[in-house]
């Protein structure tokens, strides 16, 4: 089936979860805490349930290879987004710079990532996704630190805040994936019915923040264009370029692609808090980059399922 046909339906299936969330809100079924609760949720339980479990494959060298290439690809792709941010939002921007700047290095891959290249290539795809994720923690415990309070944290905090449920399912997996150990079914079903939660939980949490924001005001401002266009289209365009010439297997192109591919994450509003910045344009950058992606995402796997044969 066409890469494009089979993103696009998988998105069209997210927006619809992601209607429901935003109805939730609107009608009082959820309020402004719900949002939050279940964000803990996805990030402490779900998403390393189903990190953990892709890692039950059989053991390969060309697997560890493939895992390997994944993490160099993924840390040239966060340069080139580091580059385009620079190029897109210079020094003279204004009190926004660090927030757009963010907006367009550090996507969504874990929310909107795990659910939809779950979807399109399934475990294999989710196992080389854990290495876009490690090296994303990398960049935006140290980079994305100093870009938000304008000077570099020690090692030891840095090193501490690496440490997370996530990181974990991907060392614990890592572990299971070389010694060839399964969980055994009484275990990895629980973990499996946990896992299949992530899309759903991922989209209402997105539908839910939608409804809080103010998305047609943020529509209103030019530089909200100006870093959708960088983030949706400008890094996976360039990323795209990157894996053409280092010529990997269609899997593994596809991962990286797609990761680089999604909008705005949410870091970006939380450091802003954080670190006393606008979280308000964080928020609103997010919801209108992820509307977007709705539009930018099926186009660039179309591309994509042209280019990676």
């Amino acid at each position: 089936m066409n890469l494009a046909y089979i993103t696009a339906t998988k998105i069209i299936e997210m927006f619809i979860i992601l209607l429901i969330g935003a109805g939730a809100y609107k009608t009082g079924i959820a309020d402004e805490t719900t949002g939050s609760r279940l964000t803990s949720v996805l990030l402490y339980i779900i998403s390393p349930c189903v990190i953990l479990l892709s890692y039950q494959i059989d053991f390969d060298r060309e697997r560890l290879y493939g895992l390997a290439i994944t993490a160099l690809l993924s840390f040239v792709s966060f340069l080139i987004a580091i580059a385009v941010s620079r190029g897109a939002v210079p020094k003279n921007t204004g009190s926004d710079m660090a927030v757009e700047r963010m907006s367009i290095v550090y996507s969504n891959c874990g929310f909107i990532g795990i659910p939809l290249i779950d979807s399109i290539l399934g475990k294999e795809g989710v196992f080389y996704l854990t290495a876009y994720l490690t090296v994303f923690n990398m960049f935006v415990w140290s980079h994305g630190i100093m870009l938000m309070s304008g000077k570099a944290e020690s090692i030891k905090k840095t090193v501490k805040s690496l440490i997370n449920p996530s990181n974990a399912a991907i060392i614990t997996g890592i572990l299971l994936f070389l010694t060839g150990i399964k969980l055994p079914e009484i275990i990895r079903e629980p973990v499996s019915l946990i896992g299949g939660m992530n899309t759903p939980a991922a989209m209402l949490i997105s539908g839910i923040n939608l409804a809080q924001s103010d998305f047609l005001g943020g529509l209103k401002n030019r530089r909200t264009y100006i870093i959708s266009i960088s983030k949706l289209i400008v890094v996976p365009a360039l990323t795209m370029i990157l894996l053409l010439a280092a010529g990997v297997n269609k899997t593994i192109s596809v991962t990286v692609l797609t990761a680089a591919a999604c909008p705005s994450g949410a870091m970006s509003t939380m450091f802003a808090l954080q670190y006393k910045k606008n979280s308000q344009y964080a928020s609103n950058l997010l919801t209108i980059t992820t509307v977007l992606s709705l539009i930018t995402i099926p186009a660039i796997m179309a591309a994509a399922g042209v280019f990676f044969k």
